[in-house]
């Protein structure tokens, strides 16, 4: 990777425009406000300097793939490869733009200044706080002792090698325990399914595959917010597939054997995955700017903390007027965010008038639930099966596309399809109740 000195940007004689992220929400600002650059022949008076602690940009929704592949099928340097893009490539497309490696600590508002943990620091003139999410334990005892989170492609490989490990070393029933009912803790759940069969034959352990999964929700219902006929379609999958789902089970503890619950009762397991919650990255506690009760920065209409610095996805305490809600952090807000931040800045440089964020009255998803199943909901369309899953990696194309110049693109999603569809036994998804008697 190329990296850009710290000398090199302030040597440019250029004004900075700082992204802080490569997340979703970071990738897309690059990309809307390079074009807008461009169209307004800024690029000569104006920089974008993208920064990040790690040199490439993670492609989350694939991380419960990831988790779920055997050893034998892939080896963690191709499953690296298919899900961590690095920033190296997107560069490739948006000429001008330079990237700084490096774990930002703060940021003073006051000096236009974003400081780093090595002691650096960065003027800015305009900025994008896109730091995204961290996993939340919610100081649940036990919970970041014993469960594996899925937050980084190191946790999927961490979490993936455990349960190989536990599939050839346990006998009788194996009993897995997925925290969190959301769209996370419903596409593992539905993949780990024939993930634990496959790593018994290939081994060749002795004994049936007995796996028991366990899908816990401390809400009332899976996938809160979703439109109801995708959360019955998709418990009726999951419970087709053998999976236990238990809805109103908070968690008040973990030991290293079982899940203690609010009610007084307890659930055993081999494995548990904690997919329960995410909260803001802790760095935005030193921005020097008002946040919300969950720790986002507190942004206006426009996505403005304050003059000169936009907030979007995951770091924005962003409440939709419409309904005195915030909106969802999944990934379309934080790219319809990003390119209403990168319209208002360059509105802000040619001392146009800013425009609000606009949120949408239902957003777009696709959730996968084991093999070529998929639930869509693309706003007038509303379909499931393996059209779904078709559409979801048209979808991953199209964003590839965006971001990567073409041919690259076509060769990371290629080798993201030999990688998604590597747990699919040929292609055979349970369609009755696995459980043992």
């Amino acid at each position: 990777m190329r990296y850009t000195s710290f000398m090199a940007v302030l040597e440019s004689g250029k004004r900075n425009i700082a992204i802080l992220g490569a997340g979703f929400a970071g990738i897309t600002a690059l990309v809307h406000l390079w074009k807008l650059l461009g169209r307004e022949n800024l690029q000569h008076e104006y920089q974008i300097v993208l920064i990040s602690n790690r040199a490439w940009h993670l492609y989350t929704p694939a991380l419960y793939e990831i988790a779920a592949v055997p050893h034998g099928a892939m080896s963690s340097a191709i499953l690296k490869r298919a899900i961590c893009i690095p920033i190296e490539f997107i560069l490739g497309k948006f000429t001008g733009a330079r990237f700084i490696a490096g774990e930002i600590a703060g940021m003073d508002p006051k000096r236009h200044t974003i400081l780093f943990r090595n002691g650096d620091y960065l003027p800015y003139d305009y900025c994008i706080a896109a730091l995204g999410a961290e996993t939340n334990d919610f100081g649940i005892p036990g919970v970041s002792e014993y469960a594996f989170g899925l937050k980084t492609f190191e946790d999927a490989i961490r979490l993936r090698n455990r349960a190989e490990e536990l599939a050839i070393n346990t006998d009788g029933i194996l009993r897995i325990v997925i925290v969190g009912g959301g769209a996370t803790g419903v596409e593992l759940a539905a993949e780990f399914v024939n993930f634990f069969c496959e790593i018994k034959e290939a081994s060749r352990t002795p004994g049936r595959c007995i796996e028991e999964i366990t899908l816990l929700e401390a809400g009332p219902a899976i996938l809160a917010g979703f439109h109801p006929t995708v959360v019955a379609g998709a418990a009726k999958r999951l419970e087709q597939l053998g999976i236990r789902i238990r809805t109103n089970a908070v968690i008040t503890e973990v030991n290293a054997r079982e899940a203690l619950l609010k009610n007084g009762g307890a659930i055993p397991y081999h494995l548990l995955v904690w997919s329960g919650g995410v909260m803001p990255a802790r760095a935005l506690k030193q921005f020097g700017m008002p946040l919300d009760p969950k720790g986002r920065l507190l942004v206006n209409q426009n996505l403005e903390a304050r003059p000169h610095v936009w907030a979007i996805g995951d770091c924005a305490g962003y409440t939709n007027p419409a309904t005195g809600k915030p909106v969802p952090g999944n990934i379309p807000v934080a790219e319809r965010q990003a390119e209403r931040a990168a319209k208002n800045i360059v509105a802000v440089i040619q001392r146009r008038t800013q425009y609000p964020f606009r949120p949408l009255k239902r957003w777009p998803f696709i959730l996968t639930a084991g093999g070529k199943y998929a639930f869509a909901d693309l706003g007038r369309m509303r379909f499931s099966g393996r059209i779904g899953w078709f559409a979801k990696q048209l979808v991953q194309l199209r964003y590839l596309i965006t971001i990567l110049p073409f041919g690259r693109a076509i060769s990371v999603w290629m080798l993201g399809l030999r990688v998604w569809t590597s747990n699919d036994p040929g292609h055979r998804i349970p369609t009755q109740n696995r459980r043992p008697a």
